[in-house]
């Protein structure tokens, strides 16, 4: 029988040596250039039942200031290749306002995966996999984890954002296993207070909807940029 992944999830950090985060931007550095590795705006990992072992960066073109970058790294020979996915004015739209702060990670996926797996066992959740999402905070500029927790079926339900300096736990969101009828803690149902709480939780949500348009958006520069 399989068990829940949050029993697994502790075992994560041991490996986060290993592991992406600071190596994806040094990777993108290698292939592209500091000043695109200084202009990365979310980093984002599908579907890991583990840490992954592939990445989708978007970045801001640092020689062309309106247009957006989309690269892949991925894990070879354990080193972490970056290499070129896409470009174009609005590859990702809407995209965070502000670079990722990499001087301001201290944790990483697999640490705030641990975070996610603690809240998910308060909340007496199963979930399989984790996409994974890093990107600074609009107003503090501080590097976050979004992540959404899928269950076997792959929906998604829950979702969890841990900070990328402390690990701390930001926002959490139940709603989509419990239903969208289910009152809310602290609430009474059908209340004003309610129907509030659940407007904060889905535009929380919303936020992290970033949307990727890289396969409409290629340009031909792009081969030639980075050829």
């Amino acid at each position: 029988m399989k068990k829940p992944l949050y029993l697994f999830a502790f075992l994560a950090s041991s490996l986060s040596s290993a592991l992406a985060n600071p190596e994806i931007p040094a990777a993108v550095s290698r292939s592209f250039g500091s000043a695109i590795a200084g202009n990365i705006l979310l980093i984002k990992g599908t579907a890991a039942t583990a840490e992954p072992s592939e990445w989708t960066i978007y970045a801001l073109d640092a020689f062309r200031p309106q247009e957006q970058l989309r690269i892949k790294a991925s894990l070879d020979a354990g080193g972490w290749k970056a290499e070129p996915a896409g470009a174009g004015q609005k590859v990702l739209s809407p995209a965070p306002t502000r670079p990722v702060d990499f001087s301001r990670l201290r944790v990483r996926s697999a640490e705030a995966r641990v975070t996610a797996a603690k809240a998910a066992a308060l909340a007496q959740v199963t979930f399989s996999q984790i996409d994974y999402q890093l990107a600074s905070n609009p107003g503090t500029g501080a590097p976050e984890w979004g992540m959404a927790l899928l269950d076997e079926t792959g929906h998604e339900c829950g979702f969890v954002v841990a900070s990328g300096e402390t690990g701390a736990l930001i926002f959490q969101d139940w709603t989509p296993k419990i239903g969208a009828n289910a009152p809310l803690a602290n609430a009474q149902p059908g209340s004003d207070g309610e129907r509030a709480a659940r407007a904060v939780k889905k535009a929380a949500r919303k936020a992290w909807n970033w949307t990727d348009r890289a396969r409409t958006e290629t340009k031909g520069f792009f081969r030639e940029l980075f050829r």
